[in-house]
């Protein structure tokens, strides 16, 4: 089989799409052609480019290289990155994507193509832990940021660190085009040195950078995989991570890391650093086990024409729903409350992995909306779950991680010993769950999906019952800051939504000018989006 490879010449030097080059390369003859993204580029880049030398052709987050294809080619396959994706608050897509099926490695991204494309998959990549040694060492704490964009400098992770000893913190100037930014002159008290670092070509300096460090800064605001924070998470390095796609795909917060929402600059706890690094190193070797176990599904999609995997049917029927808890299991476990998930098996499996004594298991869930696109919810530590929600780091549509009935179990002995009754929303969970940690139950949380739920019609519409429970948890004052955190993320939103208005006008132009003459949309999109508004966004910025 012969295969046409398409990619970033950025990613080329990162090595960030090395991994499914490797894995075309064992099983395929495979011709690879990185440049940068612009028509012209992409032409340079491969000269008397013709696709019928080819029985497929991937491009990886490289759309430009649609310019080389008739349309007609029967087996394309489209990689693009969710970051990437993004433009002024808008979604990027075209009627061209559509020629070809489309590879997503987020969860994010394919709620994003669902709506769009009508041949896809979702796949979680994961490196290989075993080829890394792992941190052992949390005697001190040593962090490492990758200064990359604007959104996360080094002075973030001096916020987000106040009030805990670091002994060094180096920060890897090595930022993405157009985000150069000057260095900070000095470090806060609490870091006792800061060192900067900068590209090299064999990536030496970085490599030692993590391997000295045990706390990891993931260095985007969103990522299309995340291959710096991976690694780190496989090292068993204490990852923080803005809660957006696709670290909060892999972190569960206070357990394998920390997530923070985007733009938070309140110190963290650093207390668990350790058990949360190990966690994450075990969370990669479960990944990373059904990542090897998928390789072949994955090159099947690769390999097979658009069309036969259209007739196969691309999308995933819409799972059924019931109301009310039901028994499950083994013993006398019960589902809190109506959802169907994975099936029984996955909730099976999570009662057996359970500790001796657990009376409680908690586990992710997936909301769907009415178009059958899938949001991945994970859930947090109980603990650091509250003590967030509790410090105003909330969403738009209320706190992070603190789960669902739907998926989350409990034995029918302790509810009744408890004198409760099955609860139905996510506030009135949450409070059962503080009423029983207090009492020393043991609670488990399953890294797996165990619902998934329809998507709420109002996601705020449980906000006023968390303000009530934060305030008889922890207090007025307390519940004042949740309910003005609230109705500021709430404003913060519509704020996004209104800023999107002129991208989504302009992606719309385009996309429609895209039926109708590809190399139109190509030159209206360079004019309206391209180099020469990023030029001038670069001498506002300086």
């Amino acid at each position: 089989m012969r295969v046409a490879f398409f990619g970033l010449g950025y990613h080329a030097k990162t090595g960030s799409s090395r991994f499914l080059l490797d894995l075309l390369e064992r099983h395929a003859t495979v011709d690879a052609f990185a440049a940068e993204a612009d028509v012209a580029a992409v032409r340079r880049a491969a000269p008397d480019f013709d696709e019928a030398r080819y029985d497929a052709i991937v491009i990886w987050q490289l759309h430009e290289a649609f310019a080389l294809l008739s349309g007609r080619h029967p087996n394309v396959t489209f990689t693009p990155m969710y970051d990437a994706m993004w433009r002024g608050g808008a979604f990027t897509w075209k009627p061209s994507f559509n020629t070809a099926k489309i590879l997503c490695f987020s969860w994010a991204l394919r709620a994003e193509v669902i709506r769009r494309a009508p041949v896809h998959t979702r796949v979680q990549y994961f490196p290989d832990p075993s080829a890394c040694s792992p941190v052992t060492d949390f005697d001190s704490l040593r962090g490492v940021l990758w200064y990359r964009r604007r959104d996360i400098p080094p002075q973030a992770a001096f916020a987000l660190t106040a009030g805990t000893r670091f002994e060094s913190l180096v920060v890897h100037d090595a930022p993405d085009p157009g985000h150069d930014a000057p260095f900070p002159t000095a470090a806060p008290d609490h870091i006792g040195r800061l060192v900067r670092t900068g590209w090299s070509a064999d990536g030496a300096a970085f490599a030692d950078a993590l391997s000295a460090a045990n706390v990891f800064f993931a260095p985007r605001p969103l990522e299309g995989i995340g291959m710096a924070f991976l690694e780190a998470m496989a090292r068993g390095l204490c990852v923080v991570a803005p809660d957006a796609p696709t670290m909060n795909e892999y972190i569960s917060h206070g357990s394998n890391g920390l997530l923070h929402g985007p733009g938070w600059r309140a110190p963290l706890d650093f207390a668990q650093a350790r058990a949360i690094g190990a966690a994450a190193r075990d969370s990669v070797f479960r990944g990373r086990a059904a990542w090897d176990s998928g390789v072949p599904a994955l090159l099947d999609f690769i390999a097979t024409p658009m069309a036969a995997i259209a007739r196969q049917g691309a999308r995933v029927a819409t799972l059924p729903f019931s109301d009310g808890p039901r028994a499950d299991g083994e013993g006398d476990w019960i589902v809190l409350a109506g959802g169907a998930g994975p099936g029984a098996d996955a909730r099976r499996r999570a009662i057996g992995q359970a500790p001796a004594g657990t009376e409680v298991i908690r586990g992710h869930h997936v909301s769907i909306a009415p178009d059958g696109s899938e949001t991945l919810h994970r859930i947090a530590g109980l603990d650091a779950g509250w003590a967030r929600l509790v410090a105003g780091d909330v969403g738009a549509d209320g706190p992070y991680g603190l789960g669902v009935p739907e998926a989350t179990m409990a034995r029918a002995s302790l509810l009744q010993r408890l004198g409760a009754t099955a609860p139905r929303t996510a506030p009135q969970l949450c409070a059962l769950l503080l009423r029983a940690r207090a009492e020393g139950v043991m609670v488990y949380d399953a890294d797996a999906v165990l619902a998934a739920i329809p998507e709420p019609d109002d996601g705020t519409a449980d906000n006023p019952a968390w303000v009530a429970l934060v305030g008889e948890q922890a207090g007025a004052e307390a519940a004042g800051r949740v309910g003005a955190a609230l109705d500021d993320a709430a404003v913060a939103a519509a704020a996004r939504r209104r800023a999107g208005k002129g991208a989504r006008a302009a992606l719309s132009l385009i996309g429609g000018l895209d039926r109708i003459s590809p190399a139109l949309a190509r030159a209206v999109e360079s004019l309206i989006l391209g180099g020469a508004m990023r030029r001038l966004r670069g001498l506002v910025w300086r």
